[in-house]
This record gives C-alpha cells, structure tokens and sequence, in this order.
C-alpha cells in the first residue's frame, strides 16, 4: 500500500492511504465481460459491447450483421458474399485492428 502525503498551507500535512489494484491482462478478467464458456464452438465469435446490460458479450458474426441492420439481411446478400469471399486467401497480418 502507498502512501500520499500532500502538504497544506497551514503547518499541518495530510495524509492518505492509496491502493492499488492490479490491471487486468486477459479480456474475461475484466469485470464488464460475459463470455461464459470458451470453447471451439465459440471461435470466430466477435466482442460486442451491450449497452442495456453495461457488459462486453461475444457474438456470432451472422448475429452482428443481422442486428446491424434494421431487417435481417437478405439471403441473397448472404449468398453473394459467400461467392465473393475468399477466406483462404484473407492474411491475419494484413488485418489493422486499430489503435489503442
């Protein structure tokens, strides 16, 4: 435990016990997260934020699209990004997942 002194114009200081916790290293430690249980059915499961429960969930990338949208995305979109997309040839180097 640490201890802060801060000096007062007066002659007397104050004094106050400070403690400090340690960061979490890992996502599923933080407090704000619910991922139940991580398994291979849950790869490929993308983090979102909830707003109405104040927590960090992982859902499905179909269920990202299909809330993202106001209706459920058509089965056509479905079918032709399934024809355009490639996945063998998408390089995890190539992805920028941002700043932070």
């Amino acid at each position: 435990m640490a201890r802060v002194v801060r000096k007062s114009s007066s002659s007397k200081s104050l004094t106050k016990n400070v403690r400090s916790t340690r960061q979490p290293s890992l996502i599923r430690e933080m407090g704000d997260a619910d991922f139940g249980t991580l398994n291979s059915s849950k790869n490929g499961y993308v983090i979102t934020y909830d707003s109405v429960t104040n927590d960090f969930m992982l859902m499905s990338p179909d269920d990202v699209l299909i809330t993202s949208t106001s209706t459920p995305a058509p089965d056509e979109f479905i079918s032709q990004l399934e024809q355009q997309l490639d996945l063998g040839t998408i390089s995890i180097l190539d992805i920028d997942g941002g700043g932070f």
